[in-house]
């Protein structure tokens, strides 16, 4: 009776731990998560495929990109627009995933690419699109290796951030005024530069002088606080020179890794535009 009152606990306690696991999303091989809730995951290595979701509402923006066969080679084929998966309503113990049609080379992975079909599944299971939908953020600009999905994403009034996201960016933004309000003596040991924020700055500048802000000129009484001003954006051109370093590496290794024809249509294309 020992043995079976003991056989009944840990069946016992192990149903408690079952029920008490977290739902999960799950990208399947040559996809990447990149969002989750209007927050990035992660940078272009450590972007992960498998994330836990609590219980609610829930938006993850995946990414297609992989190596495939192409003759005796393996050649980079990427996606130029993102998939967003929406799903309202995350229950307990739900494990969502997707699945695509099988991609056998180089030339089908494109191909996909171009398309990206896909089926979502839960507890694999495909699911109603009351249950969980998608679609594809496609740029009329064709293929850029500097998008910003966030923005574009919170432009067309599709962007869901969750209510711990939304704390966050409204503490970074508190960070920021109590930076600025401190004549820069307050200021994080990091500031992350944003292609938002370099849009604000270049719409309200002219030339390379600042402008001044409403009701308050340009005087020698704040040429200290407007030095400060212009030593951060300094900063800031400086942190935009290493990402357009990296925008350079990366068209270099695509370059690199793509086949004869496509290198040839790509030097085309650049001699015409």
């Amino acid at each position: 009776m020992k043995i079976i009152s003991a056989i009944l606990a840990g069946c016992t306690v192990m149903g408690l731990s079952l029920a008490a696991e977290a739902a999960t999303f799950t990208a399947p091989k040559n996809y990447s998560i990149i969002i989750v809730d209007g927050a990035k995951t992660g940078g272009v290595i450590s972007d992960p495929r498998e994330i836990e979701l609590a219980p609610g509402q829930h938006q993850i923006v995946v990414f297609f990109k992989g190596l495939f066969k192409h003759g005796g080679d393996q050649i980079i084929a990427t996606a130029s627009d993102p998939i967003v998966i929406n799903i309202p309503d995350v229950q307990e113990n739900d494990s969502f995933a997707f699945t695509y049609p099988r991609i056998r080379d180089y030339g089908s992975a494109q191909d996909f690419a171009d398309h990206q079909t896909i089926t979502i599944t839960n507890n694999g299971e495909s699911v109603s699109k009351d249950r969980a939908s998608y679609f594809i953020l496609q740029s009329d600009k064709g293929f850029q290796l500097d998008r910003d999905f966030l923005t574009e994403l919170n432009s067309l009034g599709l962007l869901y951030v969750s209510p711990e996201n939304t704390v966050k960016q409204n503490r970074n933004d508190q960070k920021l005024t109590n930076c600025r309000d401190s004549g820069f003596t307050d200021c994080p040991d990091t500031i992350r530069s944003t292609a938002e924020a370099r849009n604000t700055y270049l719409k309200n500048t002219e030339g390379n002088g600042l402008r001044a802000q409403e009701g308050i000129p340009l005087t020698s009484e704040n040429a200290l606080e407007t030095a400060r001003k212009n030593e951060a954006l300094n900063q800031a051109a400086e942190e935009t020179q290493k990402v357009n370093q990296q925008m350079l590496d990366g068209m270099k290794s695509i370059y690199s890794s793509a086949d004869p024809a496509t290198r040839k249509a790509f030097r085309e294309w650049l001699n015409n535009n």
